[in-house]
């Protein structure tokens, strides 16, 4: 069983606002925090002006006008050991599929279910992160 105890500082960059809101919920209820970015510059502008850093990266794959490649390499110059989760309606290609493969980053295929994301961050959490202990959160 993953630990409970971790609780993750999370950036959401999704051009779908609907989407955005629904991760920002499922993620929130699971007792982390979460910044939302709708486009790839808005999450390269967070990563710049937060000096908090974050633990867990979620990028649409075909976040505009920067790519997830782009967005996904700034953390990692940034944060170090930041967990990067890839998500899209279309699998993995070329320079994605080779930072997801080099890097073992998460893929979930949209449209996933709320418990697939939660699952995602429990494997995240099981295998060790940065994320500072928390008090134990109960989950629905």
């Amino acid at each position: 069983m993953p630990p409970e105890d971790l609780s993750f500082r999370v950036l959401v960059a999704d051009d779908e606002p609907s989407l955005l809101r629904l991760i920002e919920r499922v993620i929130v209820g699971a007792g982390n925090e979460v910044v939302l970015a709708r486009d790839g510059d808005e999450a390269l502008e967070v990563l710049g002006a937060d000096g908090d850093g974050f633990d867990v990266a979620i990028l649409d794959a075909s976040i505009a006008p920067r790519g997830a490649g782009e967005v996904a390499r700034a953390f990692v110059k940034s944060e170090g050991d930041v967990d990067v989760v890839l998500t899209s309606g279309a699998p993995l290609e070329g320079e994605l599929e080779g930072l997801a493969q080099e890097h073992g980053w998460a893929f979930l295929a949209k449209p996933y279910p709320p418990r697939q994301l939660l699952a995602v961050l429990d494997e995240i959490a099981a295998r060790g992160s940065r994320a500072p202990e928390t008090p134990q959160v109960e989950r629905a």
